[in-house]
């Protein structure tokens, strides 16, 4: 499969799109727009407000990530009376089609637009997004720090991050307890590794999805991200094939696959979902959003079952933080109105009141950390047992390290590795040969060293 719209933050299910599964979650764009009619007050602009600004601003996105906006418009028109908004509400694929129709054309641009940062660092450098730089400044030390590199090119910023996809491990509490797993012991991925041979020889279930044929690179991806690891390094060249930890990942996984630890079942189907509902699934490796689609339409009837620990650690001092997945707003040069859309920018992504109203709603995890000081996120989970969920979360993105997987050319590398990774997960080839296949083909592909 091609990694198209579907394919991150995160992936699909069938035709769904996660933006799709997000709505399917929320209960509908209807609810959470009414939710915003009464939306919360702001506590404090971040920058003085000129109520004077006027204009209509047209801005794209999906269906999930307009519902999540428009719960703080009720708050902006009342601090803005004279703009107005026009959402124009498209498929996630055709949001960047219609983008790169544009910038083909020269003009047919909204005003604003989400924008994926899986996507962000191949619109970036075109020069059709306003240059942010001297408007994001105050927020450069409010803001996940890894989240401006997709926004930056030359060291100026053409978006505003909106939400991150912080990384830990969700678990069965009550088949842990049937083992006497203790989550604190799961320290490494050896540890798991570990604990995974019990669960299959215990209970018959598989440690983790890792589906093989039709398999995704997410996992991988994500195990990579956390060593600061991706398909380049800081200066652009591939290192899939010449960094010995990037072989040591995928190795890792193999053996998952060789001793039939990870089901081999699809991302993002029925079958998918049943598995981790019935526990023949007993760990996700995956981002906080994962949280929303266990409680929402997985597992609802799990309450309590489930629990969360951080990622297990590569290296005595190795991170336990990864990423997956995060969107921001862009502002496009084309605008009349940058003043008015810098306003609404700025109250619906600089706010801590707009970014928790959006957050508690639609469980976009804000990018913002000026929020994670808010009684929120000590507030215990009853899905997870009463576990301050959030707090992990808000604790676990503080470590994220920067890692070359978004990059300008992400679709095409990630393509290309995902095809080879599935000739490895089948065993037509090793380690060594599907990283120097794929480090070959994107080299190739993208004129990269």
């Amino acid at each position: 499969m091609g990694k198209d719209q579907r394919r991150f933050d995160p992936a699909l299910g069938g035709t769904l799109s996660r933006r799709a599964l997000v709505q399917r979650a929320t209960g509908g764009a209807a609810a959470l727009a009414a939710v915003g009619a009464a939306g919360a007050q702001p506590r404090a602009a971040r920058s003085a407000q000129n109520t004077d600004l006027s204009g209509k601003l047209t801005i794209w996105g999906w269906e999930a990530a307009i519902a999540s906006l428009q719960t703080v418009d009720s708050a902006f028109q009342q601090a803005y009376p004279n703009i107005t908004l026009e959402y124009v509400q498209k498929d996630t694929g055709d949001v960047y089609q219609q983008i790169q129709l544009a910038a083909s054309a020269g003009s047919g641009f909204p005003d604003i637009s989400v924008i994926e940062d899986s996507h962000l660092a191949q619109f970036a450098p075109l020069g059709v997004l306003a240059d942010l730089t001297d408007r994001v400044a105050p927020y450069i030390d409010k803001v996940n720090d890894y989240k401006w590199t997709q926004a930056q090119v030359d060291g100026r910023t053409y978006a505003m991050p909106w939400d991150s996809g912080p990384v830990a491990v969700f678990y069965r509490r009550d088949l842990f307890q049937q083992l006497g797993l203790d989550p604190a012991t799961i320290a490494t991925w050896e540890d798991y590794y570990a604990a995974a041979t019990r669960v299959k020889a215990e209970l018959g279930a598989s440690m983790m999805h890792l589906a093989k044929a039709r398999g995704e690179s997410r996992t991988f991806e994500m195990l990579l991200w956390q060593q600061g690891l991706g398909y380049v390094d800081a200066e652009g060249t591939v290192i899939l094939d010449t960094e010995p930890r990037v072989q040591q990942t995928l190795e890792y996984l193999g053996r998952f696959w060789q001793e039939g630890l990870a089901a081999d079942t699809e991302s993002w189907t029925d079958a998918w979902y049943q598995e981790m509902a019935n526990g023949n699934v007993v760990t996700i490796p995956g981002a906080v959003w994962m949280g929303t689609f266990l409680k929402s339409f997985i597992a609802p009837e799990a309450a309590g079952q489930w629990g969360v620990f951080p990622l297990p650690v590569w290296t005595p001092e190795g991170s336990r933080s990864s990423n997956d997945g995060g969107s921001a707003l862009g502002i496009f040069e084309t605008s009349e109105q940058r003043d008015a859309a810098w306003a609404y920018v700025e109250f619906h992504l600089g706010r801590e009141d707009s970014q928790l109203t959006m957050y508690r709603e639609t469980d976009l995890f804000p990018s913002l950390e000026t929020t994670y000081t808010d009684p929120m996120f000590q507030e215990p989970d009853p899905y997870f047992a009463d576990q301050p969920v959030r707090a992990l979360f808000a604790e676990t993105v503080a470590t994220v390290p920067q890692a070359g997987i978004y990059t300008v050319d992400y679709q095409e590398m990630n393509s290309l590795l995902t095809a080879e990774v599935q000739r490895f997960a089948l065993g037509e080839q090793d380690a060594q040969q599907t990283l120097k296949a794929a480090a070959d083909a994107i080299r190739e592909r993208t004129r990269r060293a």
